[in-house]
């Protein structure tokens, strides 16, 4: 017996890869939320990388906001908004502890929801220091809210209300007629600056007087630039996009244009089709295009002065660049759909986040993967990566160096003993050996199972044996309607959620009433039934990405639902 694990862990010995427990000394770490998508950009906080989940949501899945720790990735604390139920997209905001006429308050994060709350949350503990419920009518807040001084400015679902950083306390409400979504609001010297779903920019003064002009006909959906050459406009229309200065007209682009960056008088802008460099510090004009696909959020790292865009595709990735440059492309192994942007840490941290609610954090300036196309602007970026590459290899490769080193010595000194007939010796370190190498392999072995239980999963499956026999092993659809289900089947061939629900819609007379948003096109009402939106499940799970983008199987089941 102790002759034969003797020989079992020397052959262990030959076996081991050498890479093995390389992987415990990580420059990088995800977490999956699971449910939901990350939909606005994570934010970096001295050592917690936080982050929202947004999404339709249904049973017991509620939107989150959590806290990790950026070294390690372990989760500090989170959050649960139980009452909202639809895409939230108002960017997460951290406050700095101060004080002001309204009173003093600690350091927190802020964050508006689709219900219409605003809460403010301990940014050590994430306990709820105040909240505040505005009035929400189809949705509440999706856009950004501004600060001006030491009150926080909310873009209600009614209009706009002021709220003090202190307590939460209301200091001023103004109604509007008109529906905004994703309408961040601007903070002038005299003005909030509010735009809306009528293409109408709200002018309203620090005292609650209303004025508003009529920049198109379109969509409002992000906060208007204020710059030295006048108010810019991105709206998105029927037939693409036009941007504004002033009322001004100055050209037209692609759909889904993405929420503006200003750094200084220059102004970033993004639609399905192009990047775009304006010079507003005289008459906004173009200082470059470049063909890129990005509708979310445009972000600026401070601390190297780079551009990100996410690129919304299936491919997915970030491009960083100027406009009328090439833009370089970085990738991930989780890359898919994507509208957040990039938080930055001011010792090169990262952090991504997708439409499949996956998290990706970089501890440095290392990045995922080698660029897609190449810059001959950034080989200086490449060069430095490549350094940051290097030395993050040797690391783990002195890491590596030492485990190996370890188990040889081991293999050697239980070796010894079997020659010298000590079987007692050599018994105690080769069972010593054994727990060296299971320890150095369990970070392997944990990653390994992970990837097959996630395989072994089965779709939970939605077939209704009510059914008639001759829609088994087609493409069928439900539509969970205020009146009753409506039910078909018996379909082929189709490729998505959206062709497949508007040939099933048309054979059942049922409407449909759709608007394109910035991630995607959603389906607002059927029968004019809006309610407080609807969702999909294909199999019975809900899918990651939207209509459009939603591929079906010949034997697929659609089933859509009230949210």
């Amino acid at each position: 017996m102790k002759r034969s694990l003797v020989l079992a862990c020397l052959i262990l010995c030959l076996l081991i890869p050498s890479s093995t427990g390389a992987d415990q000394h990580s420059s990088s770490w995800e977490a999956d939320l699971k449910n939901g998508y990350i939909s606005t950009k994570p934010i970096i906080v001295e050592d917690q990388v936080i982050v929202r989940t947004s999404g339709f949501w249904t049973g017991e899945d509620r939107p989150h906001i959590y806290a990790f720790d950026i070294h390690t990735g372990e989760e500090n604390w989170r959050f649960k908004n139980e009452q909202s139920t639809n895409h939230d997209m108002s960017p997460i905001i951290h406050i700095s502890a101060g004080d002001g006429p309204c009173g003093s308050w600690n350091e927190m994060i802020l964050t508006g929801w689709t219900d219409g709350l605003v809460t403010a949350l301990d940014i050590e503990s994430g306990s709820l220091i105040w909240k505040l419920q505005t009035e929400a009518e189809s949705f509440g807040i999706t856009g950004a809210i501004a600060i001006d001084g030491d009150n926080a400015v909310v873009p209600t679902g009614k209009g706009l209300s002021k709220v003090c950083l202190s307590d939460g306390i209301e200091t001023l409400r103004v109604d509007l007629p008109e529906l905004g979504w994703r309408n961040g609001v601007t903070v002038t010297q005299d003005n909030y600056l509010l735009g809306n779903e009528d293409g109408v920019l709200n002018v309203i003064s620090k005292q609650g007087e209303v004025s508003n002009v009529s920049i198109g006909d379109g969509k409002i959906r992000h906060a208007p630039v204020v710059t030295d050459a006048g108010v810019l406009i991105h709206l998105q229309t029927s037939t693409g996009s036009q941007i504004y200065l002033d009322q001004e007209l100055l050209f037209e682009d692609g759909y889904s244009p993405a929420i503006p960056l200003q750094i200084n008088q220059n102004v970033y802008l993004g639609t399905s089709s192009n990047l775009i460099w304006l010079d507003c510090s005289i008459n906004c004009s173009l200082e470059g295009k470049s063909n890129y696909n990005t509708n979310g959020e445009i972000s600026y790292n401070p601390f190297n002065e780079t551009i990100w865009y996410p690129h919304n595709t299936l491919e997915g990735g970030w491009g960083t660049g100027i406009p009328g440059s090439e833009i370089v492309t970085y990738s991930t192994e989780r890359d898919t759909y994507t509208t957040a942007g990039v938080a930055f840490g001011a010792n090169g941290e990262m952090a991504f986040g997708n439409d499949n609610g996956v998290l990706m954090v970089f501890l440095s300036e290392t990045l995922p993967n080698n660029p897609v196309s190449e810059d001959s602007e950034s080989d200086n970026d490449e060069e430095s990566q490549d350094d940051s590459v290097s030395e993050d290899s040797e690391s783990d490769s002195d890491e590596s160096y030492y485990q190996e080193a370890l188990i040889v010595l081991l293999c050697a000194i239980m070796f010894f003993f079997q020659i010298m007939k000590n079987n007692k010796m050599a018994t105690k370190f080769g069972l010593l050996l054994l727990l060296v190498i299971m320890i150095f392999m369990l970070p392997d072995v944990s990653n390994y199972w992970s990837k097959e239980v996630d395989t072994l999963e089965e779709p939970p499956g939605d077939w209704d044996d009510d059914w008639p026999e001759e829609w088994r092993d087609t493409q069928v659809i439900v539509f969970e309607l205020p009146d009753g289900d409506l039910a078909i089947g018996g379909f082929s061939d189709y490729e998505d959620v959206e062709q497949f629900t508007d040939a099933a819609a048309q054979d059942l007379n049922i409407t449909i009433t759709k608007e394109s948003y910035d991630f995607g096109t959603w389906i607002t009402s059927f029968n004019n039934h809006q309610g407080e939106g609807w969702e999909f499940t294909i199999d019975g799970k809900r899918s990651p990405v939207g209509i459009t983008e939603a591929e079906l199987e010949e034997d697929s089941v659609v089933r859509w639902s009230p949210a």
